[in-house]
């Protein structure tokens, strides 16, 4: 049976790599690997993820407490295909250091330096596959209960758009979708609504719908109001994973000064490109 990861023994496996146990806590530990086979393998597969992503990243896997992540990396190393490439790794290291004719051929050990290359180059796209979620990006900027503003008020319950607003914030997506869909655009509110909207079907992860409707705010004659639009057509295009259609959104949001988060924009669009 697995052993259980508590919080306890992740702190303990990484303050025994990292040699910041006390005298008396890494003794402990030392004993307990001794009699627990399965702990062994635990702190090896750390040791390697340590080893292979470095203390930036390792640090930052295990502050977003990431369980999943860390089980995917895992996995690789355990795999075949993995494992076989390290064996390489130190074929490559004892031929090298005890080779005893110096004068042999370059080339005899070209084969053990390919495969260090390949198992660099194996891992590390792995592991920039996993950390190059665009969606992410989405989910720092977008949280819809404080994207949108309320205009309710007392009085106004026959309105669409109010009836509307009241739906999305019981959390009624789809009912707010029919209501914030009948706002005219001689509203005085149906720039608001267009955001409502897009992002009720966001909510309800309609996303080409949200898209669609964005879109639409976007070519509003209002500088800021279509720049909304853009901004938040990148943001859906993120969360698609299409980091181009989101760049494409994201120049369109800067071409003025005074468009809508114009500064997120900007730097939004240097970490894509």
């Amino acid at each position: 049976m697995a052993i259980e990861l508590t919080e306890k023994l992740l702190a303990q496996i990484d303050g025994y790599l990292k040699g910041t146990l006390s005298i008396t806590e890494s003794d402990a530990f030392k004993k307990r690997l001794q009699n627990e086979p399965e702990l062994q393998e635990e702190v090896r597969l750390q040791q390697q993820l340590f080893d292979t992503l470095g203390t930036e990243e390792w640090h930052t896997i295990h502050a977003a407490n990431n369980k999943e992540r860390l089980a995917e990396l895992k996995s690789k190393i355990r795999s075949k295909e993995y494992q076989n490439l390290s064996a390489n790794i130190r074929n490559a290291e004892t031929v090298y250091f005890n080779q005893e004719n110096k004068g042999r051929s370059f080339q005899k050990y070209y084969r053990y330096i390919a495969a260090a290359a390949v198992i660099i180059l194996f891992f590390g796209i792995y592991v920039t596959q996993i950390n190059s979620s665009y969606s992410s990006y989405y989910e720092d900027h977008i949280n819809w209960s404080e994207e949108l503003p309320s205009f309710t008020e007392k009085g106004q319950q026959k309105d669409f758009f109010y009836q509307g607003e009241v739906a999305f914030k019981q959390e009624k997506y789809k009912e707010a979708a029919a209501f914030f869909q009948k706002v005219t655009p001689t509203h005085e509110l149906y720039t608001h609504s267009l955001v409502n909207l897009g992002a009720s079907y966001d909510m309800l992860d309609e996303n080409e719908k949200a898209i669609a409707t964005f879109q639409k705010l976007a070519s509003v004659d209002d500088v800021y109001e279509n720049s909304k639009g853009n901004w938040y057509t990148a943001m859906m295009y993120l969360k698609m994973e299409n980091k181009d259609k989101a760049i494409e959104a994201l120049r369109k949001n800067i071409v003025d000064t005074e468009s809508f988060k114009y500064n997120e924009a900007k730097i939004l669009l240097r970490k894509l490109e």
